[in-house]
């Protein structure tokens, strides 16, 4: 019996998982959208009823969220090579230079259309915290409320290094084991509130929650890319078959008898399974227009918000109650505000994503070359 998890089984892109980082990023933007141009006008308000109604009742931007996480664990535990030199720190290096350089460009903008333009205090200390992705460890304000993901993303990093250096990181039977825990964590919280009727109205829980999410990410990327004939761990499938049970049926139901239809995050949980399962088991999408939104998909996270508010000020600040460019279907607020981000997106992956990443693979073969010097002299005759 084998309780590793195998490597994956080429370096090319997967462009299903694209396809999923795409509609994750729109289902964002449809949450935001909704909430923000319903503002323009009651006239506004009054169209697109569905569209505004269902982010109202459920929250599907953060279905999105789930399924980011999900293609987390699926993709970034299996990014780092340990059987090359210095993995840690090139993967550091990588990573860094993945999610930094885009994310310094946006805070800026968004303490500029989220707080400055509106009159809102937002001091240079938040700004400065805010650059470093840890302003919600030091209880500061986030210039844009979706940076709180970032800070999940980082923490899985980490968690990914330390599961590396302890030799766990390929061990299905210890990632399934720890994600259990961390799950059964979030479940025992829950339970205090939920067993007396009671919305949890702490975020902090789910930070178990998210993390072992994203480890059953990595658990199904293991099994589906294991060599045919290989031997599964049992214990870890048994473990995998559960939470997901846990997370798309038990869950949700517990937290629809304990607070009703409304409020229901675990719902959000169950959804992204849901549609991670279906977008890499059931169909697979993989066209060139996927491609592209899924390039493009993080900075579409980071920067719609600042698009739409910045049209929202301009509505709200420069145009008169009841003129005509208040007055418009919201439909046609979201279409604007959606092909602007799409264009900011595009802007900002030619220009800041893609030189980070070229940058971060040049800094991680020096590092790792610099590596294997160090090693080569340090042991004698070499």
């Amino acid at each position: 019996m084998t309780d590793t998890l195998p490597a994956p089984l080429s370096s090319d892109r997967l462009r299903y998982i694209d396809a999923l980082r795409a509609l994750a990023a729109l289902l964002v933007v449809w949450l935001h959208a909704a909430s923000t141009f319903a503002m323009t006008s009651p006239e506004t308000a009054a169209t697109g009823r569905w569209f505004t109604a269902i982010p109202g009742y459920i929250d599907v931007g953060h279905i999105g969220v789930v399924v980011f996480f999900l293609i987390s664990g699926f993709v970034i535990p299996f990014s780092i090579l340990p059987d090359r030199a210095a993995p840690v720190g090139s993967f550091a290096i990588k990573r860094i230079l993945r999610i930094y350089p885009a994310y310094w460009l946006s805070v800026p903008l968004a303490a500029l259309v989220v707080f400055w333009i509106w009159g809102t205090q937002f001091t240079t200390r938040e700004l400065l915290v805010n650059l470093t992705l840890m302003q919600d460890l030091f209880g500061v304000r986030s210039a844009e409320g979706v940076y709180w993901t970032l800070l999940v993303e980082l923490a899985f990093y980490a968690l990914c290094v330390v599961l590396l250096v302890t030799g766990s990181l390929f061990n299905a039977r210890r990632i399934a084991l720890l994600a259990a825990a961390l799950g059964l964590a979030f479940v025992g919280i829950a339970a205090t509130y939920w067993l007396r009727r009671r919305f949890m109205s702490t975020g902090a829980p789910y930070w178990f929650l998210n993390l072992s999410v994203m480890l059953c990410g990595a658990l199904f990327r293991g099994r589906w890319d294991a060599a045919a004939g290989a031997r599964r761990d049992v214990v870890a499938d048994a473990l995998l078959a559960a939470m997901v049970a846990c997370y798309v049926v038990l869950l949700p139901a517990a937290a629809l008898l304990a607070n009703g239809p409304k409020n229901n995050e675990p719902a959000t949980y169950a959804l992204g399974f849901v549609i991670f399962l279906a977008g890499t088991r059931v169909v697979r999408i993989e066209t060139r227009l996927t491609d592209w939104l899924g390039r493009i998909s993080y900075s579409i996270y980071l920067f719609h918000v600042i698009v739409f508010l910045a049209i929202e000020w301009w509505l709200l600040r420069r145009q008169p109650a009841g003129s005509i460019w208040r007055t418009q279907h919201i439909g046609i607020y979201t279409l604007l505000g959606l092909a602007s981000t799409l264009a900011v997106a595009s802007i900002v992956y030619r220009c800041v994503e893609k030189p980070g990443m070229r940058l971060g693979h040049r800094l991680a073969e020096r590092w790792q070359q610099r590596s294997m010097r160090r090693a080569a002299t340090a042991v004698p005759g070499a």
